[in-house]
């Protein structure tokens, strides 16, 4: 058992990784080792505004898929923290915990592993957020799709659940230049049975049945083909955001996404040579902060063409 870390390390800033046993200390010269990040998840102590911009900007620019937990300062140190907590949903945290013995890595654990509140919404609004999903019919057709897993498992389903023809729905994402719906209706399913995994200790062959798999050889030759992992690499590697960057990875060096209409999406995953890269920088760019911000901004908590044309 490591050193357990339940106050705020000299940097402020700490690394939480499996076995997710202990809180490692960090600085911004920190980089992943592979990117998207495996199961990794950042700490963040805010306790001086006007002293951690620099760590504020780092946490903007972080690699996607790398969930933050931002931890406040005591009540009475709060007025020290204000010049940033006003814009603490800019770097989309997990979660805005209190100060206190709280935090600590088995209640981080917990918390890294535990579902979405509302699984679609969340699913869709992180993937939005991302610039992969334009606002129109498509967007929703992407929430409802999420919505529609474990029960719904063919696309012929999906397509009577949405309203629709499956070739009225095929054309619909390849116009927006996304994947086909089966490819998305095949990772919910995945996602979804994923976040069964990291709370479920079950067998495999028990638990690929109550997701909506024959058994748990074709469960884990699917999670092979869209995410490039088996389940026993997964159960131990907490957090969705990552499984969700794997997925986008895997679909845009197949060409299932629009490398031009996505570049700013997809950029970091097309360069084979910063795909893997620890120092690529593929985050959102720079955040301008401005002082004059209303503080009500604060706390709240593919295939190839041929196998398109098959899969439509």
């Amino acid at each position: 058992m490591g050193i357990v870390l339940s106050r705020q390390p000299d940097t402020r800033l700490a690394l939480f990784a499996p076995p997710y046993e202990r809180l490692s200390p960090i600085d911004i010269s920190w980089t992943p080792p592979t990117l998207p990040p495996r199961g990794l998840a950042l700490v963040w102590w805010l306790a001086d505004g006007s002293e951690q911009e620099d760590q504020f900007q780092w946490l903007y620019e972080r690699p996607h898929g790398l969930p933050v937990f931002i931890v406040l300062p005591p009540p009475d140190d709060l007025k020290r923290a204000l010049p940033l907590l006003r814009y603490v949903n800019a770097v989309d945290p997990r979660s805005v915990l209190p100060s206190g013995r709280i935090v600590t890595p088995s209640y981080l654990r917990d918390l890294l592993r535990a579902p979405p509140r509302h699984f679609s919404s969340a699913v869709t609004g992180y993937l939005t957020r991302r610039g992969l999903l334009p606002p129109d019919k498509v967007r929703n057709d992407v929430r409802k799709i999420f919505g529609a897993v474990p029960q719904t498992t063919s696309i012929t389903d999906l397509a009577r659940r949405l309203y629709t023809s499956r070739r009225t729905l095929g054309r619909r994402f390849d116009a927006a230049g996304l994947p086909v719906p089966s490819h998305w209706l095949q990772f919910a399913r995945l996602l979804h049975t994923i976040l069964r995994l990291h709370n479920d200790s079950s067998a495999l062959f028990r638990l690929a049945p109550r997701a909506g798999y024959p058994d748990g050889f074709t469960l884990s030759n699917q999670m092979k083909r869209f995410l490039g992992c088996r389940p026993t690499e997964i159960r131990g590697l907490f957090g969705w955001e990552w499984i969700i960057e794997t997925w986008i990875r895997r679909e845009a060096r197949t060409g299932g996404i629009d490398p031009d209409r996505y570049r700013a999406t997809v950029e970091v995953y097309l360069d084979e040579s910063r795909g893997d890269d620890p120092d690529a920088s593929p985050g959102p760019g720079p955040l301008r902060l401005h002082r004059e911000a209303p503080s009500d901004a604060g706390v709240s908590a593919a295939a190839p063409d041929t196998e398109r044309s098959m899969l439509l």
